[in-house]
């Protein structure tokens, strides 16, 4: 397979900067050939990207993002599963998502009075002119207290007030990681855990990782995702290690969410050719 590939990306449909078909076409221009869009708790933008796809060349495989609460074993934060080549006409997929764009809106409508309760002029009118057609999450309250003048910009925003018990913070209930790869798997889709060692999880050390895989394997997760473009070139090679010992697919991606969002471009990370055959095959397996 020639040109990059990329597995991990956000449009509009959730909290990215460029609609699908944007996306694609500025896939296209990076000279990426393969594009997963994994927007989060939503599959909404995956038929526009996929006839984007179709105009230019670039093979757009079907996934998202499902945002999950770790269990008391491995202590309080989250972690996120992609799911790959899921059928995005699956009923009990879409009934998921419904679920959650209704959670995440509750979520978001509960920031805002909170934030409201502080002393901000945020509005939910505001916050839901900044999402759009997308699935309503912290990022886009984020850039509503920008566009009001509340913060200078999104990182400020999260730092002093939306960050994980800042004042402005409101969680919402998500699914286990187990149940996250279970639905995937009942879409047809493969699971893969998303950038496993940033430094907020609290399994992201290498022993308790390993304790951390197994469970989910039971429950179908398919894939580690190693490859990612904001780690260093030792973390890539331990993960690999880790995932061919426990016989999951080293996936990766950018985690792109738009041009001058966290410093990653499209195709930037290395992902190596063979992958999405690879993850075919364990799609294939039901």
């Amino acid at each position: 397979m020639s040109g990059r590939i990329d597995l991990h990306t956000h449009s509009t449909a959730s909290d990215g900067l460029l609609a699908p078909a944007a996306l694609v076409a500025a896939a296209a221009e990076r000279g990426v050939a393969v594009l997963a869009l994994t927007d989060h708790d939503t599959v909404a933008g995956v038929a526009e990207a996929a006839r984007s796809g179709t105009r230019l060349g670039v093979r757009v495989v079907p996934g998202l993002e499902l945002s999950c609460d770790l269990g008391v074993d491995v202590g309080a934060g989250n972690a996120d599963i992609l799911g790959y080549f899921v059928d995005v006409d699956d009923p009990d997929l879409l009934a998921l998502t419904r679920r959650l764009r209704s959670a995440r809106e509750e979520r978001a409508r509960a920031m805002v009075e909170q934030l409201r309760s502080l002393g901000h002029e945020l509005t939910w009118d505001a916050v839901l002119l900044e999402a759009g057609d997308g699935c309503v999450g912290r990022p886009h309250v984020a850039q509503a207290l920008v566009a009001i003048g509340a913060v200078p910009d999104v990182a400020q925003a999260f730092s002093s007030l939306l960050r994980r018990g800042g004042p402005g913070y409101v969680d919402r209930r998500r699914m286990t990681p187990a149940e996250a790869c279970r639905h995937i798997r009942g879409a047809g889709g493969v699971p893969v855990l998303a950038h496993p060692v940033p430094i907020d999880r609290p399994y992201s050390d290498p022993k308790r990782l390993r304790t951390f895989l197994p469970p989910l394997i039971g429950a179908g997760l398919g894939g580690l995702e190693c490859h990612y473009a904001a780690y260093t070139e030792r973390v890539t090679r331990w993960l690999v290690v880790l995932a061919d010992h426990f016989g999951l697919v080293p996936t990766g991606g950018s985690d792109y969410h738009g041009p001058g969002r966290s410093g990653r471009e499209l195709g930037a990370a290395h992902v190596p050719a063979d992958t999405v055959e690879r993850l075919e095959k364990v799609a294939a397996v039901r």
